[in-house]
């Protein structure tokens, strides 16, 4: 099946990769991207060790991991690989507080980059978080005779569905891994199902909540700024911010918020777009609807005269998360999404709001809910769900304060699987340069 995947690969990878570099979901880096860029010969004794992540929360856990890795191994030398604009910026931003870490885009999986790559990088082992299961990328990190693990590994039920149509080839990719490290119980036993080996397979959690709670009080000084740039003063009402909305999403909000409107004039919604490259056209369907509305990049302050703000750059979910007296997490309202995370929010001791649609964080999600943290609201209820936490402001602040409560309660993944990965890798690693 392989000599099938590369025909495909390299026929419909570039037009695929054009078309996500112009709507702003892919790009940059073309070199790296490529397999073109050089890079230093390794020290042989010091472990060379690549990390790589989709987009902004893979490269979260990714972070926390490398964290735990350099406490054990501080002379350690890591990589760190994105496939999104979005990750890289991630990537941009822990590398700033950790400069040990070198950051670079993730490798194309057609015309021969992910091997132009490897051979020059010349790892000892490949970290995948959570499932970047790019068949030539296996393929060359095998070539040069390094590790393979995937961390905080996860699967959606759609995914799986996917990848069972071709359970013998999955099944190859994955005894490819020395290890696969599990998210969950149910992560766990759906790559079985696709083939894993059971002897590799185990659970050490998801590190991508590690830091939050840790990265809170940097999320409430940054709001403080963006709270001059929203009122140019006190808010006069409360804000409801919705993060990484997907389409359908918002006009939903914007109905709730309609309906709310005659009994509380003074509430203001922030809508924070999953892929910030549909702002624009966003801010443009909604003020179509006779909707007040401004871009976060206006010239301030964006309220009271908007009653609708689209935010239109990213890396400040965070902070608009800590201004919101509700939190409404996206990818979760219309059927066939599977839920962004609740637990930013949650770091913020803010109440939280999703919808029925949560797959990709069911353990949070029912976990949050049980405790008070959160409501799993409908289209047809959003409206009142929100109202019953916007009339009782103690009872949000219970409710957020829960939502902490239940993120702190969790134990920290990253060190767990640092040391699963260093088992791998000898105090002295010396290898032979394949390539």
């Amino acid at each position: 099946m392989q000599p099938l995947y590369d025909l495909l690969a390299n026929l419909a990878g570039p037009p695929l990769v054009l078309a996500a570099s112009l709507r702003g979901r892919f790009g940059g880096r073309w070199r790296d991207r490529l397999g073109l860029a050089r890079f230093p010969q390794p020290d042989r004794g010091r472990p060379r060790l690549c990390f790589h992540g989709a987009s902004a929360g893979e490269i979260q856990a990714a972070a926390s991991v490398i964290a735990a890795v350099l406490a054990e191994r501080p002379a350690a030398d890591i990589y760190l690989s994105a496939g999104t604009p979005a990750g890289l910026a991630r990537a941009a931003d822990f590398r700033a507080e950790e400069p040990r870490v070198s950051v670079m885009a993730a490798p194309l999986d057609f015309w021969g980059a992910a091997g132009r790559t490897m051979a020059r990088l010349k790892p000892e082992a490949l970290i995948i978080l959570e499932t970047e299961l790019w068949p030539n990328l296996i393929r060359a990190v095998r070539a040069q005779g390094a590790k393979l693990i995937l961390a905080s590994a996860r699967l959606s039920e759609r995914s799986f569905r996917r990848y069972r149509l071709i359970r013998p080839f999955m099944a190859k990719l994955l005894a490819e891994f020395e290890l696969i490290a599990a998210a969950g119980p149910r992560e766990r036993d759906l790559f079985a199902a696709l083939g894993a080996p059971h002897e590799r397979l185990t659970v050490l959690g998801n590190p991508k909540f590690d830091r939050l709670l840790s990265q809170a009080p940097d999320s409430l000084a940054r709001a403080a700024g963006l709270a001059a740039r929203l009122w140019g003063g006190a808010p006069p009402g409360p804000l409801v911010v919705a993060g990484s909305t997907h389409p359908g999403e918002e006009d939903l909000l914007a109905d709730a918020a309609e309906k709310l409107w005659p009994s509380r004039p003074d509430l203001r919604l922030v809508l924070v777009p999953r892929h910030v490259v549909r702002a624009p056209g966003l801010a443009a369907r909604l003020r179509n609807r006779g909707l007040t509305v401004a871009l976060s990049g206006e010239p301030g302050p964006l309220f009271p005269k908007a009653r609708i703000v689209v935010v239109e750059t990213l890396g400040q979910l965070s902070a608009f998360y800590a201004l919101a007296a509700v939190a409404v997490v996206g990818g979760s309202l219309c059927l066939g999404l599977s839920g962004h995370n609740p637990l930013e929010p949650a770091a913020l001791a803010r109440p939280i709001i999703f919808g029925p649609h949560m797959p990709s964080f069911a353990a949070e999600a029912q976990g949050l809910t049980a405790i008070g943290g959160a409501k799993t609201s409908r289209p047809e209820t959003l409206a009142d769900d929100l109202a019953l936490w916007l009339d009782d402001p103690a009872a949000a602040r219970a409710a957020g304060e829960a939502a902490r409560d239940f993120l702190a309660a969790r134990p920290a993944a990253a060190p767990a699987l640092a040391s699963a990965i260093l088992g791998f890798i000898p105090e002295k690693a010396v290898r032979p340069c394949l390539g």
